[in-house]
């Protein structure tokens, strides 16, 4: 049998046979070989996009290996010997040449930049799921707040600390507060106070506050009552106690109304008996029977004494004396206030005299440190610093308050002289 001339073939390598082979090749390549370290991997994140990236490169080798094998397979068909004569066979191999020249690269050019942009996108989104579960465990050190130190104290001690409404505790105490404004309540049996307060990130805060105390048990005191001349009766709170000089009556710590009456005349008194000890009074009292007499009352927003002359004829802050009928010079004083008055009254027989007494002004100064406002006897009179504040003079309550640092109260006796200070140091 005679052969059949085999058709030429072109110089080199089949142009369709090459670009599967070649496909194969780096498929093979893209899909079989292991990834080998490049270094040490810092961070879990790192190996989690690395697996990513490899394999996104496996499914697009496989994918590249497949398109590529479905193109060649019909140029391999179309220049089987069997099937094409030599003339067509001549085109169709110059054909297949041109396009392995023009087409395979244009793909392989385009399957990489698709192979690149495929990877870039996987490790970014790796990198991104991976930051998002870390960054609630982000810790900044250095910007953490810092709570506030709230030291609060009272007098007397054992008082309730609410704050915000939330009972933290009894004085003294010291607290860790959060930032910002807060709502704090001191309380005890029978004072509380309200304050509002404003603490900073990391501020140390001292709170102050004078609370009212409980009446103190009432003690026995003891009270001796003189007059001159003695021999005049004594009554005290209106109950008949003896003869004049009347020693060591015991009577509870107050105040009682002393009265003692002779054939020659008659006084009254307002005495304070204090816990443990002994109070005497002295009352002086005509020496001669009067023909005609009256009394004087003497009122007093503090304690003064009655004089005529040289002798003492009343005291206390409530006071009534018999004194003959007619003119009397008396003199009001009170050596603590450095208060003296003189007074002339006319005594009617059988009648009451009264006299009230309107105490005189003396200018008051005020300071605290840092600053504060103050009241006193509870009516606020301005900031610190305050000088030269008219107040009547006697026996004044002073309060400080600071809005961060508590309260302060002072007990001030102004006189009329003066100088007449009073201050309050929010730093001890």
């Amino acid at each position: 049998m005679q052969s059949r001339p085999r058709a030429p073939q072109p110089s080199g390598s089949h142009p369709a046979r090459v670009d599967l082979n070649g496909s194969k090749d780096q498929a093979r390549d893209l899909s079989g070989r292991e990834a080998e370290p490049t270094g040490p991997v810092r961070g879990h994140w790192l190996n989690f996009a690395r697996v990513w990236l490899n394999l996104a490169g496996r499914s697009l080798s496989r994918l590249v290996g497949r398109s590529r094998a479905t193109v060649a397979r019909p140029a391999a068909a179309e220049i089987d010997p069997l099937l094409s004569f030599a003339s067509e066979t001549q085109t169709a191999q110059g054909g297949l040449k041109e396009a392995a020249r023009t087409v395979a690269p244009k793909t392989r050019f385009g399957l990489g930049w698709a192979l690149l942009v495929l990877a870039a996108i996987a490790v970014v989104a790796s990198i991104g799921m991976i930051a998002v579960n870390q960054l609630p465990q982000i810790r900044f050190p250095g910007v953490a707040v810092k709570d506030a130190r709230v030291s609060i104290e009272t007098r007397p001690p054992a008082a309730q600390v609410l704050i915000d409404g939330q009972l933290r505790g009894t004085t003294p105490i010291v607290l860790l507060m959060k930032p910002g404004a807060h709502t704090m309540v001191v309380r005890s049996e029978l004072d509380e106070r309200v304050v509002p307060l404003t603490v900073a990130a990391g501020a140390e805060v001292a709170q102050y506050f004078e609370m009212k105390a409980p009446e103190p048990v009432v003690v026995a005191g003891r009270m001796s009552v003189v007059t001159d001349p003695a021999g005049a009766h004594v009554s005290i709170d209106g109950r008949p106690v003896g003869i004049s000089p009347v020693t060591a009556v015991e009577l509870p710590a107050a105040q009682h109304k002393v009265t003692v009456t002779s054939e020659t005349g008659s006084a009254e008194r307002t005495v304070t008996v204090e816990a443990g000890a002994t109070t005497s009074v002295v009352f002086s009292l005509p020496k001669v029977v009067a023909p005609f007499a009256g009394w004087l009352a003497v009122s007093a927003p503090f304690d003064v004494q009655i004089m005529e002359g040289t002798d003492v004829i009343g005291s206390g802050g409530a006071s009534k004396v018999m004194l003959a009928a007619g003119r009397h010079e008396v003199l009001l004083v009170n050596r603590t206030l450095e208060y003296q008055e003189t007074r002339k009254i006319d005594i009617t027989p059988g009648k009451v005299t009264s006299v009230s007494v309107e105490p005189p002004r003396a200018m008051l100064s005020a300071n605290a440190r840092p600053w504060a406002d103050v009241w006193v006897d509870g009516t606020s009179v301005g900031q610190t610093p305050i000088s030269n504040l008219a107040v009547a003079i006697g026996t004044h309550q002073v309060v400080f308050r600071h809005p961060q640092l508590g309260e302060r109260r002072e007990s001030v006796v102004v006189n009329a002289k003066g100088p007449n200070r009073v201050a309050a140091d929010f730093s001890k």
